[in-house]
């Protein structure tokens, strides 16, 4: 017998809105003013959570958009967070949402270029990993800020990453990063992680978005 309003009750409902966030992640993202090579994280995603409040599309879809919300409530053993930006449904319980953690890749700063994929992988996938972010659901996402324009390399750079770090992701060898199963796109990558809290997969959607050329 299911009890209304179980967690996993709830954490269904936002699986199928999760095609409907990339696509406005991306549609949005398309429209906006190309970052900078060595931009401030922070700037770029406060101007892409405005920007996404301010689509016409959110008035057509059932969450709202809030960047910088904290987590009070992570798997037990990690620290409070606070996640870049979040989609959250209309339903009454504060761990149904879908979190998007941004990083920047490929930064270039005097002429020379970084890739912080490391940073990406330990810093962002990690975090969901542990349960510090979106315990209760499912799916998570990843954007990579790709601000010299060079998505190739971006991607290839996290790839390598990642299968050093497989076992430490909670994936199956040799730590896959998958074409994603929800929108035909190759800006978009997707991985599969066994968390230690729970029994069902969990997919992290990376979205890699091209900063200036």
């Amino acid at each position: 017998m299911s009890v209304i309003g179980s967690t996993n009750e709830w954490a269904d409902l936002i699986d199928p809105m999760v095609p409907q966030i990339l696509e406005l992640v991306i549609g949005t993202w398309d429209a906006m003013p190309s970052p900078g090579p060595n931009e401030a994280e922070d700037a770029i995603t406060i101007a892409l959570c405005r920007a996404l409040q301010q689509n016409r599309t959110v008035r057509n879809l059932m969450f709202q958009i809030r960047t910088q919300v904290v987590e009070l409530e992570p798997a037990a053993g990690t620290d409070l967070g606070r996640m870049d930006i979040v989609f959250i449904p209309f339903v009454p319980r504060e761990d149904i949402y879908f979190c998007v953690e941004s990083k920047r890749l490929n930064v270039v700063k005097d002429g020379t270029a970084r890739a912080y994929a490391s940073e990406y992988v330990t810093f962002g996938m990690a975090r969901f990993v542990t349960g510090q972010y979106a315990k209760a659901v499912s799916h998570g996402g990843m954007i990579g800020y790709v601000l010299d324009g060079d998505l190739a390399r971006a991607v290839a750079n996290v790839e390598a990453n990642i299968r050093a770090r497989y076992t430490d992701l909670r994936m199956a060898p040799p730590g896959e990063f998958l074409p994603s199963s929800l929108l035909d796109d190759t800006r978009l990558r997707e991985t599969h992680h066994n968390r230690s809290h729970e029994s069902a997969v969990f997919r992290v959607h990376h979205v890699f978005m091209s900063g200036r050329a």
